[in-house]
C-alpha cells in the first residue's frame, strides 16, 4: 500500500516564491520557486523544472526537474526528470535518470531497499553533514529550536496583551 506521505503535498513552496532556510517536513514538499537552506523530508521531495533549490536533501524519495546544487540523499528512490541537474553527491537504492539530465558529483546506487539506511549512513559519512541528515527525524534537528528560558518575574503574555483584572 503506498504511502499517503508520498503522495498529499502539505507543504508547498510556490513559483516566485524564495525561501532562505532550513526545511524540516512530515509529508510531501514541492518546490517551484527558489529554496536556500537544507531539506529534509520524511515523504517525497518534488523540484519542478523552474524549481532552483541551493540545499543538501535528505528525503525518503525525490523527483527533480529542475537544479539542485547540494547533495541528495535518499532512501528509496530518485528520479532526475529531462532537464533536470544535480550539482552534488547522490545516494539512491534506486535511481532513474531521463535523456538530458545532469549529475555533477559521487553517485552511489545500491539497487536495493532493504539495509538502505545504513549504506546510506556510511555514504554521508564519508561525503557529507552525517550530524545534520542521519539523526532521527525532528529529534532536536534545526526544525525544534530550545525554548528560550523566560526570565525570573517576567510574563510570557505578549506585551500588549492585558493582564486579568487591569483591562479596560
Amino acid at each position: 500500500m503506498a504511502d499517503p506521505r508520498d503522495s498529499l503535498v502539505n507543504t508547498i513552496i510556490g513559483a516566485g516564491s524564495a525561501v532562505d532556510g532550513d526545511i524540516d517536513v512530515d509529508g510531501l514538499l514541492r518546490i517551484d520557486g527558489d529554496l536556500r537552506g537544507t531539506i529534509r523530508a520524511t515523504g517525497k521531495v518534488v523540484i519542478g523544472s523552474a524549481g532552483r533549490v541551493e540545499a543538501p536533501i535528505r528525503a525518503k524519495s525525490a523527483i527533480i526537474g529542475g537544479t539542485v546544487k547540494g547533495d541528495v540523499y535518499v532512501s528509496e528512490r530518485l528520479r532526475i526528470l529531462e532537464g533536470g541537474t544535480v550539482i552534488g553527491n547522490v545516494f539512491a537504492p534506486r535511481f532513474e535518470a531521463e535523456d538530458g539530465t545532469i549529475v555533477d558529483g559521487d553517485v552511489a546506487v545500491t539497487g536495493r531497499i532493504e539495509g538502505a539506511e545504513e549504506e546510506l549512513a556510511a555514504f554521508v559519512r564519508s561525503h557529507g553533514d552525517a550530524g545534520r541528515f542521519l539523526g532521527l527525524f525532528r529529534d532536536g534537528c534545526f526544525a525544534r529550536p530550545s525554548p528560550e528560558p523566560t526570565p525570573p518575574g517576567s510574563s510570557s503574555r505578549p506585551p500588549d496583551e492585558p493582564r486579568e483584572g487591569h483591562g479596560d
